[in-house]
């Protein structure tokens, strides 16, 4: 069941473990993810990234990580248009 939506940084954050993440987010995820739920994204938030990662202003590994994670079977992060 998806239980939240995140944004570009929350998702950046949370796949590299930044600490730019809030507590309350970090827990909030870590209780959702407990609880077998997950947290969505939209598709607009990958084309972001790739653009973000074309401009030099977040890692070029930022995608693969991020397709990474949701290519597990117990996936958090979910792209909402899956």
């Amino acid at each position: 069941m998806l239980r939240a939506v995140a944004d570009t940084h929350a998702v950046i954050w949370y796949i590299f473990g930044d600490s730019g993440l809030s507590t309350t987010a970090q827990n909030t995820i870590a209780q959702i993810a407990s609880s077998g739920d997950q947290v969505a994204f939209s598709l607009i938030r990958l084309a972001e990234i790739v653009y973000l990662s074309e401009k030099g202003r977040i890692s070029p590994l930022t995608l693969e990580r991020l397709l990474a994670f949701v290519d597990t079977i117990d996936a958090v992060l979910l792209d909402s248009c899956l």
